[in-house]
């Protein structure tokens, strides 16, 4: 195994640390061509629930998380593993890397723990090309590709406005992250955890996006009453809606999330962040993080349902209209993911439209930053609601 700091100040912690990346190294070196620790290892921000995020390069077809809980000395800090199993196969073209979004961002923050030094060529062949126009541009096409894509999915939820409101969550994350890669800083966790660098390019650019982050987004409501609907939303899914018999169809990637978000292990993790984030006085954080676990569980029976019907499916990206397939499938949590996805009170869908505004303005200001700072700014097409044909409107299928 190969040394890697750990930036803990703290003996104990630095031990405990040491010990968790030595164990996970073994755990998954039988399976594994390379594998690397992001750094800092613990996150300087939250240190209280910082888990420990792994990539694992192995002979897989495609990215898949995994939790792992590592054996826990007397008086050590519980911690939680995060990996992220990716293709062996992508290690041989660093340019694909060097152009993958967050996977390039969380490579090129990450140390080589365990693999041959020619693992440790192939990250410094992805770090060499990072900033190579031709690769950037192509990262940040994929950045707003994301947010264009999210914004059309608007178009399907207007008769849910909350979860209207989260695709504008996902649409002005994506643009931060444009941005910061714009600016040369790395953003590893930018989609779950983007206070942190909004606070980054606030300081960058002496404005208060924050501010109007939390104005836009509804993130001023009550994150204990979140907590509360979230933690109902996973007993009411679980209980409704266990692993399924999967079609042979499935991808594997599919079945591995769905394993992995209903896990009442990883609610309640990713609960006790939110909490610390509070009590670092970060609410809007916490509620922003929680949102994306109130989704994630959201789709628990609508991935169910396309088991059943013999579908392959993505996770995360829905198939169809996600408030009509909800409202079939589960009714139930439809009040709590509104009270998570937007507070106490449903937003109206002109409270959607005033967030939409907000976010062109956002995007234009992230596209100005990318040209002062000489970035490549890639083609630009309008970001507007999916409009479904007058014979689709009772259902329309997500076009994306």
């Amino acid at each position: 195994m190969r040394s890697v700091s750990t930036d803990c100040n703290n003996p104990s912690e630095y031990g405990q640390v040491r010990r968790i990346v030595d164990e996970v190294a073994s755990r998954v070196a039988p399976r594994a061509h390379a594998v690397f620790v992001r750094t800092p290892v613990i996150d300087p921000d939250f240190a209280g629930t910082s888990d420990l995020d792994f990539i694992v390069f192995s002979d897989v077809e495609e990215l898949y998380p995994e939790r792992l809980e590592p054996a826990a000395a007397d008086g050590d800090q519980r911690r939680i593993v995060d990996l992220t199993w990716l293709p062996a196969a992508w290690l041989n073209d660093p340019e694909f890397l060097s152009a993958h979004g967050l996977i390039a961002h969380r490579l090129a923050t990450s140390t080589l723990v365990f693999g041959a030094d020619d693992q440790t060529a192939a990250q410094a062949a992805v770090t060499r090309n990072f900033y190579r126009p031709d690769i950037q541009q192509r990262r940040l096409s994929g950045f707003l590709e994301l947010g264009s894509l999210t914004v059309r999915e608007i178009g399907v939820t207007w008769d849910f406005p909350a979860l209207a409101l989260f695709w504008l969550h996902m649409a002005h994350t994506a643009c931060l992250a444009a941005a910061l890669d714009g600016l040369r800083r790395h953003c590893p966790n930018v989609y779950t955890r983007p206070f942190g660098y909004l606070a980054e390019l606030d300081a960058i650019a002496g404005a208060d996006f924050a501010s109007e982050w939390t104005r836009t987004l509804c993130l001023d409501a009550d994150p204990a009453e979140a907590i509360v609907a979230v933690r109902r939303v996973r007993e009411i899914v679980a209980r409704q809606f266990p692993e399924p018999a999967w079609p042979a169809s499935m991808r594997a990637a599919t079945r591995f999330e769905y394993r992995y978000w209903l896990r009442r292990e990883e609610s309640e993790w990713r609960i006790s962040v939110a909490e610390e984030m509070c009590r670092h006085g970060h609410a809007a954080a916490a509620l922003h993080y929680l949102r994306f676990l109130a989704y994630a569980l959201a789709r628990v029976p609508m991935i169910h349902a396309r088991a059943a019907e013999g579908r392959d499916v993505s996770y995360l990206r829905p198939e169809k209209a996600v408030g009509p397939d909800l409202s079939r499938l589960c009714p139930a949590i439809l009040g709590d993911l509104n009270t998570v996805l937007a507070g106490r009170r449903a937003p109206l869908v002109t409270t959607v439209e005033r967030a939409l505004a907000s976010l062109h303005v956002f995007r234009e200001r992230v596209v100005e930053i990318l040209r002062e700072w000489g970035a490549p700014v890639p083609t630009l097409t309008p970001w507007t609601p999916y409009r479904p044909a007058p014979r689709d409107r009772k259902e329309a299928p997500c076009q994306i």
